[in-house]
């Protein structure tokens, strides 16, 4: 398993905590370097890390992971989006996403995922 850098982008932070804890069990040469509850945050703590992947929510507390997307292009890292919503998948691997996990995350398919990356 190779080191990465990873953003956490989610407006629950019981599921930052949780994507976090399995990173840390089941992935453990990844870092999360930082989280980020909104598309502004998230923003500015990836232009800030350059991380290797970002874990992406679609629904970001009113506005949409898509919005922050189209801020950051081109998109320098791996995309996984993390979300609770399956009508999304076909607009989220058009912005080459690596995969599209749902909600609540099964630690396999999410090591899956960072291998990928």
């Amino acid at each position: 398993m190779d080191a990465l850098k990873i953003i956490i982008v989610d407006d629950e932070t019981r599921v930052r905590t949780s994507l976090r804890h399995l990173i840390s069990m089941y992935y453990p040469t990844a870092t999360v370097v930082a989280e980020a509850g909104d598309v502004e945050s998230a923003f500015t703590e990836i232009t800030k890390h350059s991380p290797d992947v970002v874990l992406l929510d679609i629904q970001l507390s009113g506005r949409s992971g898509f919005e922050l997307l189209q801020k950051l292009v081109p998109v320098n890292f791996k995309l996984i989006f993390v979300t609770a919503f399956n009508q999304y998948a076909l607009q989220a691997f058009k912005f080459s996403a690596i995969d599209y996990l749902l909600k609540p995350v099964n630690p396999e398919d999410l090591v899956s995922a960072l291998q990928k990356a």
